[in-house]
């Protein structure tokens, strides 16, 4: 058996200053599916939320709500994150489109199969 590690992009750690050793936040794991090649996508959730007033500017102390695709090789080392269903900090429009679904599902070219997006994880 091989266990994958929990993959977090290192952009969204430091935009919401989250310490992964810190709690009041979480992570959780909707699906995952392996490829007759070795990889594994997992399709992931990482959120905070944060009873406090509203109009903080702090990063620290927003909220954040963000889906995750990433890829494992066969070794189970991760080869790629995406985040999807929104913009990330400072980055444009995701080319997947949020769903309430937590299921995937991925065609033999490593393409996300996904309703208008067909787009490999690279």
């Amino acid at each position: 058996m091989t266990l994958l590690p929990i993959t977090a992009p290192a952009s969204l750690l430091d935009v919401h200053r989250l310490d992964p050793e810190a709690g009041g936040w979480g992570f959780r794991v909707d699906h995952a599916v392996a490829t007759a090649a070795g990889d594994t996508y997992v399709l992931t959730g990482l959120r905070r939320y944060r009873g406090r007033p509203a109009g903080s500017a702090e990063p620290a102390e927003q909220d954040f709500g963000y889906q995750l695709i990433t890829r494992h090789g066969s070794d189970g080392k991760p080869t790629a994150t995406a985040v999807f269903g929104q913009a990330v900090p400072g980055g444009g429009t995701s080319a997947i489109p949020e769903r309430d679904a937590t299921t995937l599902a991925v065609l033999p070219d490593g393409a996300i199969a996904w309703p208008s997006a067909r787009r490999p994880l690279r």
